[in-house]
This record gives C-alpha cells, structure tokens and sequence, in this order.
C-alpha cells in the first residue's frame, strides 16, 4: 500500500488553515521551504517522516491523522475545525 500524497497535502493545508498560518509560516515551522511545502500540498513531493514528527511535536497533530487521516487523539479544537471543514466540502 502507497501513500496518499494528494491526501497528505489536503491534510496539511487543513492543519496549516485550522492554525490560521500562512504558508509560508507554517511550512518553516517544520523545516520545509515553501517551494517545497508547495510540492507536498500538491501531492508532487512527499512529505518525509522527520518533517511529520516536527507537525506532530509542534502542533499536537498525530501523524496518523497526517497520514492516514484519522482524527483520533488531535486537539479537540483542532479535530472540531477538521470536521467543519470536511463536511462544507461534502455535497
């Protein structure tokens, strides 16, 4: 089984936009140029394992959700903004 770049992307701008960051902003707060960070969200480059734990210690965000997208175990504030978003995207 593969990764899902494009999910993994999706994700990120979905923490980056519960944060209220700029990009910018938040992809240097794990170490990543925002030419690169804008590769990942794009799903074209992935997103190494280091920079994931740097989200995860940093932010609160479990790198399952990063991942694998499961809510579990985020910061309640954080997983309720998730929700929101998810379902205004839902037809």
């Amino acid at each position: 089984m593969k990764i899902d770049l494009e999910g993994v992307g999706i994700r990120l701008e979905a923490i980056r936009s519960a944060l209220h960051l700029p990009k910018g902003e938040f992809a240097k707060s794990f170490g990543v140029d925002p030419s690169s960070y804008s590769k990942i969200i794009k799903g074209e480059k992935p997103l190494l394992a280091d920079a994931a734990f740097q989200i995860s210690e940093q932010w609160g965000v479990t790198m399952d959700y990063i991942y694998r997208g499961r809510l579990l175990g985020l910061p309640e504030e954080i997983a309720d903004d998730l929700r929101k978003r998810s379902a205004a995207n839902q037809p």
